[in-house]
C-alpha cells in the first residue's frame, strides 16, 4: 500500500472513530446542583413549541429555573402533558425534578417518574421508574433504568424502555417479567359476541 492509501485509510479510520464517539456521547449532565438561575418562575404554565410551531410539550409545576448561558431549565415537581395522534388524549408524565436542555429538544425526568399513556378506548398503559428521557421532537421516550409498566391488573417489569409516543407502541428491553391477568369485561363482550 503506498503513503497515499494508508493516509487515507488512517483519515476514514479515524473520521469514523469520531463519529462513532460523537454518536455513543452521554446526554449533557444535569445542571449543578445550587447553580444561579438567571430567572425563576413559581406555580407556573408554559407551553413549548416544536420546530414547526406545534406544541412539543406543556409543563405546570411549582418552580421553574432557567440558566440562559447553559440553556437548561430545571424544574421541581413537574406534571408534563405531550400531545398524542389522537384527539383529545395526551401522554402525562410527573417526576419529583426534571430539567429541560437547549431548545427543548430533551425532557428529563428524575425521581419516581410516572407516565401515563392514552387510553385510546381501553386501559391506559402506566410506565413507572427512577428516570426517562422524552423528546417530543421524535415524539420518542427512553429510560435505560428498571421500569414497571401496569395495564388494568397486568404487570411487567424489566430494564430498559424504548417508547414510541406516535405508534403509541412500546419494548422493553432486558429481564422482562410478565404476569399478566385476562380483562374479564373483554371476556364477557368476546362471550356474548361468539352466542348465536
Amino acid at each position: 500500500m503506498n503513503r497515499t492509501g494508508l493516509g487515507l485509510f488512517l483519515f476514514a479510520g479515524a473520521l469514523g472513530t469520531g463519529l462513532m464517539l460523537w454518536w455513543l456521547r452521554e446526554p449533557p449532565p444535569p445542571p449543578a446542583e445550587g447553580a444561579r438561575a438567571d430567572y425563576r418562575l413559581e406555580n407556573y404554565e408554559m407551553t413549548a413549541l416544536r420546530e414547526d410551531g406545534s406544541e412539543g410539550f406543556t409543563v405546570t409545576g411549582p418552580l421553574l429555573e432557567r440558566d440562559t448561558e447553559a440553556e437548561v431549565t430545571t424544574l421541581t415537581e413537574p406534571r408534563f402533558s405531550f400531545p398524542s395522534k389522537t384527539p383529545g388524549e395526551r401522554w402525562n408524565a410527573r417526576s419529583g425534578r426534571a430539567w429541560v436542555g437547549p431548545k427543548n429538544e430533551e425532557v428529563h425526568l428524575l425521581g419516581g417518574v410516572e407516565m401515563l399513556g392514552p387510553a385510546n378506548g381501553g386501559q391506559p398503559l402506566r410506565f413507572s421508574t427512577e428516570e426517562l428521557t422524552v423528546y417530543p421532537e421524535a415524539e420518542k421516550a427512553r429510560t435505560a433504568a428498571a421500569v414497571t409498566v401496569t395495564q388494568g391488573r397486568s404487570i411487567l417489569r424489566a430494564t430498559g424502555l424504548e417508547v414510541d409516543m406516535q405508534a403509541q407502541r412500546y419494548e422493553l428491553l432486558a429481564d422482562v417479567d410478565a404476569i399478566f391477568h385476562p380483562d374479564p369485561a373483554r371476556n364477557r363482550r368476546a362471550g356474548a359476541a361468539a352466542r348465536p
